[in-house]
């Protein structure tokens, strides 16, 4: 397995996390296999990787469109979602991971592309 590939594996492990825990298996279980079938189809494993991110935090937004107040978008609501309740210091630190994660996977994608 390529270097590459460790990395959009980690990238999609920590995408999961951003989901409801009842959907986490089964979307884990399909985009791993997405990232180890991605070569094949002549894609890169990092793009596919930074996709399923971006896919992740709208499948988080549109799971808790069910409330009244209006839910933040984008980064802002990448961190509310891993940030708060009794968790607080692992979620901290799993945002920082998934934003380190995501520079390195655009440095890569500038220098590569």
């Amino acid at each position: 397995m390529t270097a590459s590939a460790r990395v959009a594996l980690t990238v999609v492990r920590c995408a999961a996390r951003l989901l409801a825990r009842d959907r986490r298996a089964r979307h884990l279980e399909q985009w791993q296999a997405d990232v180890h079938g991605a070569p094949e189809l002549g894609l890169s494993p990092l793009r596919l990787a930074a996709g399923i991110l971006g896919a992740a935090t709208v499948i988080t937004v549109l799971d808790r469109k069910g409330t009244r107040t209006m839910q933040p978008i984008g980064p802002l609501a990448l961190a509310l979602r891993l940030v708060g309740g009794a968790n607080a210091k692992r979620r901290a630190a799993a945002l920082a991971a998934v934003l380190t994660l995501t520079l390195l996977a655009g440095a890569g994608l500038l220098i590569a592309g």
